[in-house]
């Protein structure tokens, strides 16, 4: 009779165990399903500035492709910048006129269109001019040359 008794007992905690592993796996459910909601709300944030860069590679090669500064600059409005991305187009304007070996009257031109559209874009130039004027002694003669006189084109206009 112990025996039979014994096996019943064993058989009571067979099941018991059971019940404590059906809700482990429960548990082990609902534990997934909240990580997979907390990875759905977490935001992935990119520190690559691919966007940037991309931003960038766009206002070059509509600046180059132009004929005229006038068709570059509709062409630049018509990209429809961010709010923080507008002082990096006219940063552009001004890098692609360092860039050349001789000063291009038409970078001048370009970066005047965009001071009589906007008086903000003048003040974002007045602060790259502070910025270049910082930092002039790290350009070559050449680029120094071109940045001059592209600030003193804006200054005369």
């Amino acid at each position: 009779l112990e025996s039979l008794d014994d096996e019943d007992d064993d058989d009571e905690e067979e099941e018991e165990e059971d019940d404590d592993a059906d809700a482990d796996g429960e548990e082990e459910e609902e534990d997934e399903e909240d990580e997979e909601e907390a990875a759905a709300k977490q935001e992935i944030m990119d520190q690559t500035e691919t966007d940037l860069v991309n931003l960038r590679r766009t206002i070059y090669l509509t600046i180059q492709s132009s004929m005229q500064a006038d068709e570059a600059a509709h062409k630049l409005l018509k990209l429809q910048t961010k709010d923080g991305q507008e002082k990096e187009l006219l940063r552009m304007i001004i890098e692609c006129g360092i860039q050349e070996k001789t000063y291009m009257k038409y970078y001048g031109v370009l970066a005047e269109r965009f001071c009589k559209l906007k008086r903000e874009h003048a003040e974002h130039f007045d602060e790259l001019f502070a910025q270049y004027y910082a930092t002039v002694h790290r350009l070559e003669t050449n680029k120094l040359r071109n940045v001059a006189k592209i600030f003193a084109h804006l200054l005369h206009t």
